[in-house]
């Protein structure tokens, strides 16, 4: 399953709300505060207009909390080099913070997967 073919489980709420709780969780491990509404209709514009201010503050003043959040979040160089590829005109953290949420998504739907076939 990759970064491309996530945005279908957008319209799940449970795994839209165990996607927030994780975001909430990783950045929090940063001291960066994350708050969701609940509210799964907007959940991805809420999501993505909180992390993308602290992503373009970390890229603009701490690389090394900016790069730990990558590495928690396992988003790998080569999915970052693929979506700045092809979003080229989009803003290096608005590019980051879609791949943050999308990610998210994506091991939340891997483990409730894996929690079916128990």
């Amino acid at each position: 399953m990759n970064l491309s073919n996530i945005s279908q489980y957008f319209n799940h709420l449970d795994l839209i709300k165990a996607t927030a709780d994780q975001i909430i969780k990783d950045f929090d491990m940063f001291g960066l505060e994350i708050k969701f509404s609940g509210n799964a209709y907007n959940a991805y514009e809420e999501l993505f207009e909180q992390i993308e201010p602290h992503i373009d503050q970390l890229l603009n003043s701490n690389r090394q909390k900016f790069m730990g959040i990558l590495y928690r979040i396992d988003l790998s160089d080569e999915q970052v080099k693929i979506a700045v590829n092809n979003n080229s005109s989009e803003p290096f953290s608005a590019i980051i913070s879609d791949l943050i949420i999308k990610r998210e998504l994506q091991k939340v739907v891997i483990r409730n997967q894996y929690k079916k076939r128990d």
